[in-house]
């Protein structure tokens, strides 16, 4: 499994082609998911340091794909929405991931992507 994410991941470089690595991706759709993110959040749901996280948004910002304002109610803490710009480049992005697993999965009949995808979502909601 391991060498097969790692072999579909490689190929993402189709983000490159519109500017994105694919941690800038990643983060990205986890801003869009939560809307207004606390930088905190994110660096949790990555598991890195906020300082990882903000030099991540600092190129984002630069790019103009996500805005940074204050917490209201937070003074230290600060908050994190995609821009215009960055939903456009994250939906051509995930619309280019999409294209991609299909070319990979079409080797699959029918049958075989049920089974695949049962198989995986039994492994998603495994507890350790």
């Amino acid at each position: 499994m391991w060498r097969v994410q790692r072999k579909i991941t490689s190929q993402m470089s189709l983000h490159k082609e519109i500017g994105l690595t694919v941690p800038q991706f990643g983060l990205l759709r986890m801003i869009a998911q939560e809307k207004k993110a606390r930088v905190i959040q994110l660096a949790d749901k990555l598991e890195v340091k906020s300082s990882a996280v903000t030099v991540m948004l600092d190129r984002l910002e630069a790019l103009g794909l996500i805005a940074r304002e204050p917490d209201e109610n937070d003074r230290r803490a600060v908050i994190v929405t995609l821009t215009a710009k960055g939903q456009e480049l994250l939906e051509e992005a995930q619309y280019r991931s999409l294209l991609l697993l299909a070319e990979h999965l079409s080797i699959l009949k029918p049958e075989e992507l049920r089974n695949f995808a049962d198989y995986y979502r039994l492994l998603e909601q495994q507890e350790r």
